[in-house]
Parts: structure tokens; C-alpha cells; sequence
């Protein structure tokens, strides 16, 4: 098919069937909104196979010109994704249309367009509003990474670029950093899961060590090779990066102590702002823990650290303990280490004094019971952990679960999730864990396996009991209103009274305490309220007239409902008669008196 300019289709859109320039009715459809701006339909992505409403499947008959067109002329399209596309195909006649969009604010590229990178100039050039431009799961060679270069060669708006699994080299990087120093405003760069080796990073060291004050916030080149000197070199840029804040080199494990000697001198530089690093699976023991210590001590900005992943013990969390009680941090992960009691009591006392920590994941991390209880020991005092993960730390056992008490019932307690999955805590586990609960009024998300817990049914009553327990009234509105999710998400492999139980927490938190009484006690035990006698009764009134409400959700009738009210006010009656006598004979004599005192007043005028 031809490539047509843009006026072409301008000249004849008023009169052109969408049925006849497309291969199937959900594309004609797509047309449709597209040509009439529907505000619902920001997000369109073409290429040989999509399922939902928003994918342009691309077959014979569809005329991609056309199709450019409208999106071209959208003004409520925010979201473009251009994957795989039939062999052959002339793309230049749609990105010619493209090249008009003022809208789109992110744009994905999942194939090699080759040279028609260039026809996309315009766009990148003239849409203000573009924010993102990623390149993602395809392979990026020499040739194409010149091509993006050149596009990229053009002054825009661009905040995030990222090169994601797309197979970039050495080379590629080479030529694609060279056109970042036109594009200074960058915010964030991504080049995770690709292949950019030691002279990847010397290029892109050059290029950020000359650019004037580089915007860039956040990098990412986890999973890409990257050893010692490719660090070094790197770090030499990064010094110049006085907005970074976001550094991920996760799963380079090449990296030894020389280069986590050098990422240390980049924190203890005076410019350095880093609040999030990421060294996940990078290898690292104890004494690339101690180098990168030395750093982590003058990074007072510090929010999030995650080490998960690597070859750190004891020695190693005390010296990492030591450097982090002066941060700001928020979120430590130390998943898939091993740590002992004397690194756990470390780490207590690091939870207890980091005022803002908010999310600690301990995942398979080989603690048992005696460990456990260290930790709590510096945990039951933080008054800002809100996030607790202790998965596959299958050692820990009823015992380890019981030392949970004291940080559960503490008034410090902020506790929203706590997670157990792959621990066989058995029945015993759970009673420890609901007798612990009974009170806690901010843990909402209890997540474990359900066919890894070991749990029985005796297991299950313990949480039901914890959720609504209906020995009495009281007990009923003293049991656990805030729990949302207990085990896993599979509701079907739960009892049903424990499933129902949730709902009310998570779906009527408010309110979850009324309804569970109305439900599991027909016929309100009003005897523990005699002590006070009928000071009571208005009480119990008003109450059960603020349930009217309710009825719709308890599936009861308002005539059953006032058979409850009738019979609260009768047990009052019959378990105080003299008083109800007494009552009612005072209220008659004040009446006596009252109209004899008026008839008095009568006759004196």
C-alpha cells in the first residue's frame, strides 16, 4: 500500500466507511472511538495478536494509514503500544499520522521498525506530552540501536527511557549513549535485563561524568554483567548525577569488594541523595557488607535498602546495623540470607531505633523460635512497622508464634500484614497466633499456605473464635473487626463461617461488630446488664434501633427484628419487676402531682 500524507486522509474522512478499511468489526470499532474522541479510550496497542477491547489486530485489509490517522487526531489517547507486526508491512504511513498526536503520553515499542524510526521524528519533536518512551522485549542490534539513536537525537519532553530485556549490548549502549547528552532532562533511565558489560558502563560513565547537571533520578541496570571496573567507571558519571535518588544494580554478580568499595565512595560523596538502592542477588557476603557499611553511614537520606538474596550472616548485619541508625530509612529487605540470634538481636535493635521503618522482609532467612523472640524483643517497641515478612523461615513454630504476644497487645503496635507462608505452624501455631490477635485492632492481612500450614479444623475454630466469638454479646463486640485476610486468596479452601467473618471485617469494618451480635445472637442475654439496673434499658433501645438499618444485610424481616426488641424490654421487666413497678407507679405520681399543682395555680388567678 502506498504511503499517503496525512492531508490525504484529512480530505477524505468525512466520507470514509470504517468497515471498509478494516479486517474485522473490533477494529472498526476501535476507529469509531478513536475518530470520536470517546474519554474512555486512552489506551490502544496494534499488532498481529491482542484478546481485549483495546488491541488493533492487524491483518489484510487493515489500512494502517487510516489507522494513524485517527490516532493522530485523538485528543484523549494516552497509552500507545506497537508490538509484533505482520512481515513486510509499510509502517511509515501510520507513524506519518502519529506524527500529529499532541495526547499520548507513553509510547511502547516491542519490534524493530528499522529505518522508520526515523518517520517517528515528528512525534518524538512536537508531542510535549510525552513523558515515557520504552523499548522492551525484543532484540536490539547495532543497526537499530543507530536507529533509535538517531530518533533520539531530537530534543523532547522525555522523563523515562528504558531499554528493558531488549538484548542490548555493549555496542548498542555505546550508540544510544551518545544521544542522551541531547536529552539531558531525562529523569529516569532503564536498562535492566540486558547485556551492557564493562565498556556499556564506561560509555555511559563518560556521558553522564560530561553532561551539565544532569536531571537523571533514577537508574536502573540490574542483570547486566557489570563487574568491578564497569562499576568504577560508572561511579565516576553517577558522582555527577546530583538528582539521583533510585540506583538498582541488582543480580551483577561480578561485582566483588573492589567495585563496592567505589559505589561506597559515590554515597559518601557530598552530593549524594540516594534514598532507594537496590543490590539484590549480587553475591555479596560479609565482607562486601563491611565495604559498602563504610558508605551507608554517610547517606542519611537512605529509605529503602534491599540486600535480599545474597551471602550475609551475623558479622555482616551488625556491621550493616551499625551504618543505618542514622538514616531515614523505611523498607529493609534481607530475603534469602541466614542469620543466627546474635544477628537478629542486631537487627532488633536496629527496628528499634529507625523511628520510620515501615516494611522489614526477612523471607528464608533459616529462623527458628529463638531467633524469633530476639527479634521481637527490639520489634515490640516500633511504632511505625507496618509490614512484617517471615515466609519459608520454617523452623519457627508455635513457641516463635507465642513470642509474638507482647509486640501484638503493645500499644505501638501498627502492625497492617504479616506474612507466614511455606511455615507448618499447625494447630498449635494457629491458637498462638488468634489468642496473640485478641485485641489488635490494626493487623488487617495474615497471609500463609494453606496446604502448607498444617492446620486442621481445630486450627480453623481458633480463628473463628478470634473473629466473632459467640459465647455472649460482650465477647461478640470485643472479637477481631479489623483482620481482612487470613491464609490465602483461594476463599473456597476455607470454612465458611471464616470466609463470611472476613467479608464483614473488610466489606463493613465500621459496623462489622453490629452485625456479627444481630447474626449470632437471636435472642439477646440482656441479664449481665441488671447491675445497673434499668439505666441500661434506653441504652439497649437505641441500640437496637440504630440495627434497623442493618436488616437488608442480616436477611431478616423487620417483624422478626421487632420480636427482638420486644423481648429485650420484657427481660428487663421480668428480671426487675418491683423496679419496673416502682418505676412506672413514680412516673404516675409525678403526673398526679404535676396536674394537681396546675389546678392550684388555676384557681389563685
Amino acid at each position: 500500500m502506498d504511503v499517503q500524507d496525512y492531508e490525504y486522509y484529512e480530505a477524505r474522512a468525512k466520507d470514509v466507511k470504517l468497515e471498509d478499511i478494516t479486517s474485522s468489526q473490533l477494529n472498526a470499532d476501535i476507529l469509531e472511538r478513536l475518530r470520536d474522541n470517546d474519554p474512555d479510550f486512552t489506551h490502544i496497542s496494534i499488532g498481529e495478536e491482542y484478546t481485549d477491547e483495546s488491541g488493533f489486530v492487524v491483518r489484510e485489509g487493515d489500512d494502517l494509514g487510516w489507522l494513524g490517522y485517527f490516532v493522530g487526531r485523538s485528543k484523549e489517547l494516552e497509552y500507545l503500544n506497537i508490538s509484533d507486526l505482520p512481515d513486510n508491512l509499510n509502517i511509515d504511513s501510520f507513524l506519518r499520522g502519529l506524527g500529529h498526536n499532541r495526547s499520548i503520553q507513553t509510547l511502547c515499542i516491542c519490534t524493530d521498525i528499522g529505518e522508520s524510526f526515523q518517520t517517528s521524528v515528528p512525534f518524538l519533536r512536537n508531542n510535549n506530552n510525552l513523558r515515557d518512551l520504552t523499548f522492551t522485549c525484543f532484540n536490539i542490534g547495532l543497526q537499530c540501536a543507530r536507529n533509535i539513536a538517531s530518533l533520539l537525537g531530537q530534543r523532547s519532553s522525555l522523563k523515562c527511557l528504558s531499554f528493558e530485556q531488549a538484548n542490548l549490548g555493549d555496542e548498542e549502549l555505546v550508540e544510544v549513549a551518545a544521544a542522551l547528552r541531547i536529552q539531558p532532562q531525562i529523569e529516569e533511565l532503564n536498562l535492566s535485563g540486558n547485556d551492557i558489560g564493562r565498556d556499556g558502563c564506561v560509555a555511559l560513565g563518560s556521558i553522564l561524568e560530561g553532561m551539565r547537571n544532569p536531571n537523571l533520578a533514577a537508574l536502573d541496570l540490574g542483570y547486566n554483567n557489570i563487574d568491578d571496573e564497569g562499576l568504577i567507571a560508572l561511579v565516576a558519571g553517577l558522582i555527577n548525577c546530583r538528582n539521583l535518588t533510585t540506583l538498582c544494580l541488582s543480580g551483577n554478580e561480578l561485582i566483588t569488594g573492589a567495585g563496592l568499595r567505589s559505589l561506597s565512595t559515590l554515597l559518601r560523596s557530598d552530593h549524594c541523595r540516594l534514598e532507594c538502592l537496590h543490590l539484590y542477588q549480587m553475591n555479596m557476603d560479609n565482607d562486601g557488607v563491611t565495604v559498602l557499611a563504610a558508605g551507608l553511614v554517610r547517606l542519611p537520606t537512605l529509605k529503602k535498602l534491599n540486600l535480599s538474596n545474597n551471602r550475609i550472616s551475623d558479622q555482616g548485619i551488625q556491621d550493616l546495623v551499625g551504618s543505618l541508625v542514622n538514616c531515614s530509612l523505611e523498607d529493609l529487605y534481607l530475603s534469602h540470607n541466614s542469620f543466627s540470634v546474635f544477628g537478629l538481636r542486631s537487627l532488633g535493635t536496629l527496628v528499634q531505633r529507625a523511628t520510620r521503618l515501615k516494611s522489614l522482609c526477612l523471607r528464608n532467612n533459616a529462623i527458628d523460635d529463638e531467633g524469633l523472640q530476639c527479634l521481637v524483643e527490639g520489634i515490640v517497641n516500633c511504632c511505625s512497622l507496618t509490614h512484617l515478612d517471615l515466609s519459608n523461615n520454617q523452623s519457627i513454630t508455635a513457641a516463635g508464634l507465642t513470642s509474638l504476644f507482647p509486640f501484638f497487645r503493645s500499644d505501638n503496635c501498627c502492625l497492617e500484614e504479616l506474612w507466614l507462608r511455606e511455615i507448618n505452624f499447625g494447630d498449635e501455631g494457629a491458637a498462638a497466633l488468634a489468642n496473640g490477635l485478641i485485641g489488635n485492632e490494626s493487623l488487617t492481612t495474615l497471609p500463609f499456605s494453606l496446604d502448607g500450614s498444617g492446620m486442621t479444623s481445630r486450627g480453623w475454630a481458633a480463628f473463628s473464635k478470634l473473629l466473632c466469638d459467640t459465647t455472649s454479646v460482650n465477647n461478640t463486640y470485643l472479637s477481631n473487626h479489623t483482620l481482612e485476610t487470613i491464609g490465602g486468596y483461594v476463599v473456597h479452601a476455607m470454612p465458611s463461617d471464616i470466609v463470611e467473618y472476613l467479608t464483614l471485617n473488610r466489606v463493613s469494618q465500621k459496623n462489622a461488630a453490629l452485625r456479627k451480635i444481630l447474626d449470632s445472637h437471636p435472642d439477646i442475654d440482656v441479664e449481665p446488664l441488671f447491675q445497673w439496673k434499668l439505666k441500661c434499658l434506653p441504652l439497649v433501645v437505641r441500640w437496637l434501633e440504630n440495627a434497623r438499618s442493618y436488616l437488608g444485610n442480616v436477611n431478616e424481616s423487620t417483624e422478626v427484628f421487632q420480636c427482638r426488641q420486644l423481648s429485650a424490654v420484657y427481660k428487663f421487666v421480668r428480671g426487675m419487676p418491683q423496679l419496673a413497678v416502682d418505676g412506672y407507679r413514680g412516673e404516675k405520681m409525678k403526673d398526679v402531682q404535676s396536674k394537681s399543682k396546675k389546678r392550684k395555680f388555676d384557681q389563685t388567678l
